[in-house]
Formats: structure tokens, C-alpha cells, sequence
């Protein structure tokens, strides 16, 4: 995802910048039915990916049909003004661009050396719909990625968007799935590891506490500092985490103040100081009242997030407590967490854009982790062809 947003001149007084082109590239009112590559191949877009709010390519999952034979390509996408842009970014030498199939500029000229093999280059301004007439202030920058959706109206938002009680079944459904899902993984890796069950429970809530971007990063730490060193001698946990951690490689691109791998770090050593984990090894209460309760422990001094804590509750905390067995299941109710963007995404999806949130699925973190089972699942495999999706499938009976 370009961090610098450069322009050029589209029309006397109006500048035109990477964020348009993702908007003409995002919505097929912009973007004509057929497009060609730099080299003259026919190019049609089935689905362009989705809208990365996070680092590395500008959309990813997008779906392609290449040539007069419609040659399926799935991957990401770049978007830049200019082909060069590719280069000056450095984008060839991160790993994170390995997976880009389509380069989408606004201007036409020669593909950058550094493309991966096999990616193809679409200068997008020659098929811009009213290209002659066209200005950017048309495209209204604040409506995207989640105020325009791409493609059709999803089968499934038909029968959910109408029926909240279903919606939550659904939701709730899934959310179980997921959580029994992480509970049957919690369970091998007890039956099979050498690791004592009270060291495998602090690498995980470790690992929550590292940011999609760091999980493996503070996941090594809790390995090379363990747990029974922090039981026996919690006052140096803070000294021993930031130790070990400059042997470990950080991701700290586009991350925000409060999830930065030392502030996270911080807060669990501020955490182990406090208490530790010892109660949330043992707890076999699950109530509405404890798991607020939990919140609470798990944010002690505030170190720690009102919505990271309940992150940690729901993919931690709950699952190891179903595999061994303190609890038989989930509880029908969780703390809500952060709302994340694939989360939304789904329930857009779902339910368009006009639903309630909150009598759906932000009051209740059980089913925020349906939302993301749901995700993983079916729409990040199956978008845009949902006639193989079990939930289109279920809604249209």
C-alpha cells in the first residue's frame, strides 16, 4: 500500500492522485467492462480485490480474466500514478509484493524490471468511463473503500439484511466455529507438545498481545523468556521482555502509537507484575459478569486495551478453557472487541450498508468472531462467485 500519495495535473487546476486511481480501479462505475495491459491483452475485472487498509499491496484477493480465452489470475494489486512509482517505492525488494499479479497506473508507459514474473501492467486512464469529460473532483475520495462496494448485491444479504434473529444465528454459529476451532488447536497442542500447558497458555496471550504484524515476534520472546521464570520472579518481567526483544525482528510499518511492539511489551510486563495469568489458567466461569470482570484484571493498570482485552478473552482465554475441558462450550455472549476491517467488510456484505450494528453484532464479541470465521471462511475464498458459498446457499432456501 503506497504510503505517499504524489499527483499530476489532470486538468488545469486539478491535481489527481493515487488514492483516485484506487477509487477508479475499486468502482466499475469508473472502470470500463474491458480494459488492456500495456501490451494490448484484453483485461476484465471480476473482482478487484479487496481495499488493504494495512501495509503491503493496495487490494488484495483480486479476480482477473486475462485474453480472448479469459485466463483466470488471482493475487493483489498495486496501484500508482506512473509505472516508476513501483520502482521509487522499492516495492521489488519487499517480500510483502511477491503475490501482485496486476500493476495499475494511471499513465501508460513501459512495466517497471522489478514486477513479479508473470504480473501484468494496466494503465487504467485510457479506460477511464468519460475519460474526455473526466475530473477528479467526480469521485468522491470520502466514500471509499466501505461507502461504494464493487459488485452485485451478495444472495446471502437478501435473507439476513431482512431477518435480524437469523443474522444472529448465523453470526452466533460461526463465532462458535471459530472459537471450538481454536479450542481443538489449543487441545493437540497440549496432548503433543513437551511444553508444560501453563507455557503454551503464555506464548498464545503473548502472541495476542504482538498486533497481527508481531505475532510470531512476541510469540519468540515468551519462548526465550518463560513462563516459569516470570511465576517465580514477576518484578523483572518488563527488564527480561525488552532484553529479548533485541534479538528479534520487528515489522513497525504503519503501525499505530498504542500497538507499537514497545508500548505492547510495556504493558505485559506492567501485566505479569500485577498478577499474571495464574487466575486465567483456572477460571471455569464464564458469565456475563465475570467475563466483564476479566476485562477488567486483563486491563488492570490500562496498559492494556478495552478492545485488545477482549481480543485476548475471546481467542485466548476461552478456547484453552474449552480444551481442557472448564467450560463444555463458548459462551453465548463476549466482551466486544475492536472492530477491524475485515469485520466490517463482512458485515457490509451481509447486510449492506444500512443495517444496525449494534443489534447485530457490536454488542456481542461472539459474534464479531462470527464475522471474522465468516471472512476467513467463505468470503475471502469465495468472493466474488458466492454460488459455491453454503451460506448463500442456506439463505436462498
Amino acid at each position: 500500500m503506497a504510503i505517499a500519495m504524489p499527483c499530476i495535473e489532470s486538468m488545469p487546476g486539478e491535481m489527481l492522485t493515487e488514492r483516485h486511481v484506487q477509487a477508479l480501479w475499486y468502482d466499475r462505475a469508473f472502470r470500463s467492462h474491458l480494459m488492456y495491459t500495456q501490451d494490448g491483452t484484453e483485461v476484465r475485472v471480476i473482482d478487484p480485490g479487496e481495499w488493504n487498509l494495512e501495509n503491503g499491496p493496495d487490494f488484495k484477493g483480486a479476480v482477473l480474466e486475462i485474453g480472448r480465452e479469459r485466463k483466470r489470475l488471482k493475487g493483489d494489486v498495486e496501484v500508482h500514478l506512473r509505472p516508476m512509482d513501483w520502482e521509487a517505492h522499492h516495492h521489488g525488494r519487499d517480500r510483502a509484493y511477491d503475490g501482485v499479479v496486476a500493476h495499475v497506473t494511471w499513465t501508460d508507459a513501459p512495466p517497471p524490471p522489478s514486477l513479479p514474473k508473470g504480473a501484468i501492467s494496466i494503465p487504467i486512464g485510457k479506460f477511464v468511463s468519460g475519460k474526455d469529460g473526466f475530473s477528479p473532483e467526480q469521485v468522491d475520495l470520502s466514500a471509499y473503500p466501505f461507502g461504494r462496494l464493487p459488485a452485485e448485491e451478495r444472495p446471502c444479504r437478501k435473507a439476513l439484511a431482512g431477518n435480524p434473529d437469523f443474522a444472529r444465528s448465523v453470526l452466533r454459529a460461526a463465532g462458535l466455529k471459530r472459537l471450538f476451532a481454536k479450542a481443538g488447536k489449543f487441545e493437540r497442542m497440549i496432548a503433543h507438545s513437551t511444553r508444560s500447558r501453563k507455557q503454551i497458555f503464555y506464548e498464545e496471550f503473548m502472541a495476542s498481545l504482538g498486533y497481527r504484524k508481531n505475532t510470531s515476534a512476541f510469540k519468540t520472546i515468551a519462548e526465550m523468556v518463560p513462563y516459569e521464570m516470570i511465576e517465580r520472579e514477576p518484578e523483572v518481567a518488563e527488564f527480561a521482555f525488552f532484553s529479548a526483544a533485541s534479538f528479534v525482528d520487528w515489522d513497525k510499518r504503519n503501525i499505530r502509537p498504542n500497538n507499537r511492539p514497545e508500548v505492547r511489551l510495556s504493558a505485559a510486563g506492567k501485566f505479569f507484575m500485577a498478577g499474571g495469568l495464574e487466575y486465567f489458567t483456572q477460571v471455569d466461569d464464564f458469565s456475563q459478569k465475570e467475563c466483564r470482570d476479566m476485562i477488567k484484571l486483563l486491563r488492570k493498570d490500562a496498559s492494556i486495551g478495552k478492545g485488545r482485552a477482549a481480543a485476548i478473552l475471546a481467542n485466548v482465554i476461552v478456547p484453552m478453557a474449552v480444551a481442557e475441558r472448564r467450560i463444555v462450550s463458548p459462551p453465548a455472549w463476549l466482551p466486544p472487541e475492536d472492530f477491524s476491517s475485515p469485520m466490517r467488510l463482512t458485515a457490509m456484505r451481509l447486510f449492506g450498508r444500512d443495517h444496525n450494528p449494534n443489534a447485530l453484532y457490536l454488542d456481542n464479541g461472539l459474534h464479531m468472531q462470527g464475522l471474522l470465521q465468516i471472512y476467513r471462511e467463505y468470503c475471502l475464498e469465495l468472493y466474488p462467485e458466492c454460488t459455491g458459498c453454503e451460506i448463500a446457499k442456506r439463505s436462498a432456501k
